[in-house]
């Protein structure tokens, strides 16, 4: 064997600390971009709402970080073949640092009264969200790499744990920064100019996480890949072959119930904070609820995926969601300002955190079980065109709906309700469609009481890159 060959093997000291390394690396570089995340993009909700914008606005703006991702992912295959996984995913996140400053600047031309800043702000926002999308697949290749198969499961959970914790952090401490921005700005008779600098510091500060992050990345050690063009198969072939089978009719289902779920999505935090006049803390809290409910479930629901199967926790989880648009229409009746935060503290976050948790796992699980390894990062790409259009699709109708006020009923409860009628729909004749593709066991309640243990919980992400892994050429 030359030496080349020799270094080459996974199994050689060099390259095994290389990895090593790398995977520790990984961990730290999870905080920094949770923190971006949690200071940064957790706020471009309620930083619009800060430049006014109204509910049509605010339809638009999810309308377009949900299709234009989406579109950009298309050329992420692509542009593998052409460029390393490191090399784009560095671009993608220097990119998303040097957006921070646009993003900033609209906050300064409104304050001084220059119009149209929160159009601009969705169009540098869609940019934003691209790039992130550009990179997202390409990073969990790059991780496929370098992660053994046998140890995807522990590492992935603690470098979720570590992320995760990091990015509640740092959204409750974005809260009170701009709670305490907003006290200070009515003190001193300018509410308004003390909240945008609110929004900017946090954005700065989301700037600094991001280049930590950049710097982590940097520091990783990246194998060569062989890209195999005998597995690429177009968005054409899949809409004409692959829409009669299991994952075609899996598929068609996401994207409707993204068309459902679209309809709402845009409109919580409007209705938190401009109807419902809760402070930035509150709604803060309200948000970081359904993920930690989410972090509490996983392990049961993980557990009853691998035992009765996707389908069967996504039928489960998809009536949950159906039922949280009613959850929020249901608090008009409670009465106490307290009494109101409290419910919607506990009540939709404890079902849309078993909702969403079991769905999404329950989705990127019947991925793997559905598509071939050789043929799975085309089929998901695709899968997300098509949830991405639902998505816009989804935000354009509420963003109508928002445009045509309502009299009779606060406009956004309408909007919520609508939601939940074509949520409800959808899944009735939607779900019997669905089939599992793997032998489960039959289902039984019991296992539901007999495995709840909430506080053993952690986040099991896992990601399948075998195929891509068994290409990788290690070098030193």
């Amino acid at each position: 064997m030359s030496k080349k060959e020799e270094a080459g093997k996974t199994d050689n000291p060099i390259v095994q600390k290389k990895v090593r390394d790398s995977l520790k690396i990984s961990i730290h570089e999870g905080a920094f971009s949770s923190t971006s995340i949690g200071l940064g993009r957790s706020y471009f909700s309620p930083f619009a709402l800060a430049l006014n914008a109204t509910a049509t606005q605010m339809g638009i703006l999810y309308a377009v970080i949900g299709l234009l991702p989406s579109i950009i992912q298309l050329r992420s295959a692509i542009l593998i073949e052409k460029f390393s996984r490191k090399r784009l995913v560095l671009i993608g996140a220097l990119w998303r640092i040097f957006l921070m400053v646009p993003i900033i600047l609209t906050g300064v031309l409104f304050y001084f009264g220059v119009p149209y800043m929160v159009w601009a702000l969705i169009a540098i926002i869609g940019l934003y969200y691209s790039f992130g999308a550009m990179s997202a697949p390409i990073w969990f290749s790059w991780m496929g790499l370098l992660v053994p198969e046998k140890d995807r499961g522990d590492y992935f959970a603690v470098r979720n744990r570590v992320s995760g914790f990091f990015g509640v952090v740092a959204m409750v401490c974005g809260a009170f920064i701009l709670d305490y921005s907003k006290r200070v700005g009515v003190y001193l008779g300018n509410p308004i100019g003390f909240t945008l600098l609110g929004f900017g510091i946090l954005f700065i500060l989301a700037g600094i996480a991001k280049i930590g992050s950049w710097r982590l990345l940097h520091k990783q050690y990246e194998p060569r890949v062989r890209v195999n063009k005998r597995d690429y198969f177009s968005f054409k072939d899949f809409l004409e072959k692959g829409i009669s089978t299991p994952f075609g009719r899996f598929t068609l289902f996401r994207g409707a119930f993204g068309v459902a779920v679209g309809i709402s999505t845009p409109f919580w935090a409007l209705y938190m904070l401009r109807d419902l006049h809760f402070s930035y803390i509150w709604y803060m809290m309200i948000t970081v609820s359904a993920i930690v409910f989410q972090l509490i479930f996983l392990p049961l629901i993980g557990k009853f995926s691998d035992r009765f199967g996707n389908i069967k926790l996504l039928r489960i989880c998809s009536w949950l969601i159906v039922t949280i648009p009613l959850w929020w229409i249901l608090s008009v009746f409670i009465s106490g300002e307290l009494t109101i935060k409290l419910y919607l503290l506990i009540v939709p976050a404890i079902i849309g955190g078993f909702g969403w948790a079991g769905f999404n796992l329950a989705v990127n699980n019947y991925v793997y079980d559905a598509v071939r390894t050789t043929k799975r990062s085309f089929g998901v790409t695709y899968m997300n065109l098509i949830v991405g259009v639902g998505t816009f699709v989804g935000a354009i109708i509420g963003s109508l709906l928002a445009w045509l006020n309502i009299s009779f009923i606060n406009p956004l409860l309408f909007i919520f309700a609508i939601s939940a009628v074509i949520r409800l729909l959808i899944a009735a004749f939607g779900l019997r469609l669905l089939h599992e593709v793997r032998h489960v066991h039959k289902f039984s309640s019991q296992y539901l009481i007999k495995e709840f243990q909430p506080v053993q919980g952690v986040v099991r992400e896992v990601h399948y890159m075998g195929n891509i892994a068994k290409k990788a050429e290690h070098y030193i």
